[in-house]
């Protein structure tokens, strides 16, 4: 098997996974219990954290744990807006927004917020201008991600951060589950940003919410009072821990990473992009682990069939959103042609992807497509 499907899930790396069974072997306790050993587990726990701070440079910003990033976007954003709302209602998103942002902010909008769509130009770069002319007295957040999960496009996180600056009501909020240990994050610059263990070779079920101002946040869940009171629940003290583990991991390797996989999208994109019929989707100046192409006139669940049954494992855009019978949003919002985006297919490296991975693909790409000429639209 050649695996290509890292922007949905990674290869948990074999430390990570370690760290998680030593935790739950050895500190199964629940670290909310006042006996010796769940003291023992809460000072474990608190470690982790401290750690996951002095990773991310952190300074007066809390750490949150929690099942990951649709949880933590969804705490968040509901939070925060129900606690502005006195003070504005409206919010600026985009339509190239994970599902988690997207579906949330539709339903603040059932709760009378008034929900703004920035929009981004033809090579998936923010259109600034734009932004600009949707900043007034009433915008109190800002939900964004800093890579797209589609294209790999990048956030201008510097330029919001500035352009904000004389809105002191606004809350910025920024995806980041994309760009983890493969592009630099500037916690400073974003009012609240989210992690997914599971993105960057973690395990699934875990997260992060980073949070500046936690005492101003309207709380959307209720308990035992757990992670600040933010998070009521049952501590998974392993995930957590293990989380702390991958993203040590990650960052150390994110150099070699980066370097290895930009030469990997280069390839394919420069392998592919004659052939009639064929579109390069994603941007040049993008993540680097990234590629988009759209197999014109033919679906793209077609064209991932046909690389599964060579081994192959691409997907067509999110995987949260791959089984929807409607457009992918982001491509539309970028004004790509109907066929393209019917087309389009999502190729996604990370650290253990290798350049024999990419030969297989592009191997494959070859005998695919002639199979498929004859349905391309040239």
């Amino acid at each position: 098997m050649n695996y290509l499907d890292n922007c949905a899930t990674t290869k948990p790396d074999p430390e990570v996974l370690k760290t998680f069974n030593t935790v739950n072997t050895t500190y199964f306790f629940n670290p909310s219990s006042p006996h010796g050993k769940g003291l023992e587990v809460s000072k474990l726990l608190e470690s982790a954290r401290d750690q996951i701070k002095a990773l991310l440079g952190l300074k007066h910003q809390t750490v949150i744990f929690t099942s990951g990033a649709t949880e933590s976007n969804n705490l968040v954003i509901t939070g925060m807006a129900r606690s502005k709302k006195q003070f504005g209602k409206t919010i600026i998103t985009s339509k190239l927004e994970h599902p988690s942002v997207l579906e949330t902010v539709r339903a603040l909008e059932e709760e009378g917020f008034n929900i703004q769509y920035v929009k981004f130009n033809e090579d998936a770069t923010l259109d600034l201008a734009h932004f600009k002319s949707l900043l007034n007295q009433d915008v109190v957040m800002i939900c964004l991600m800093h890579v797209n999960n589609v294209m790999g496009a990048v956030l201008p996180i510097k330029a919001i951060h500035d352009l904000i600056q004389d809105y002191p009501k606004i809350h910025f909020h920024v995806d980041c589950v994309q760009s983890f240990g493969k592009l630099p994050i500037d916690a400073s610059l974003m009012d609240s940003f989210v992690l997914s263990g599971h993105k960057f070779n973690g395990i699934k079920g875990q997260g992060i919410l980073v949070f500046d101002q936690l005492v101003t946040i309207t709380h959307t869940l209720f308990g035992g009072g757990q992670e600040y009171g933010f998070r009521s629940g049952t501590i998974n003290v392993a995930s957590d821990v293990a989380l702390a583990k991958a993203m040590r991991i990650a960052l150390n390797e994110q150099e070699a990473l980066v370097e290895r996989v930009k030469k990997y999208k280069t390839q394919i994109e420069e392998a592919v992009r004659n052939y009639p019929g064929i579109r390069v989707n994603s941007v040049p100046d993008g993540a680097p682990h990234i590629v988009n192409l759209a197999f014109v006139g033919v679906k793209g669940e077609v064209i991932v069939n046909s690389f599964s049954k060579r081994g192959i494992m691409i997907s067509t855009t999110s995987a949260c959103s791959s089984k929807r019978a409607k457009l992918n949003e982001t491509l539309t919002a970028l004004h790509v042609p109907e066929t393209a985006i019917t087309g389009s297919v999502r190729i996604s490296f990370d650290k253990y992807t290798t350049k024999s991975d990419i030969d297989a693909f592009l191997n494959a790409f070859d005998e695919i497509y002639e199979e498929m000429k004859e349905l391309l639209i040239k």
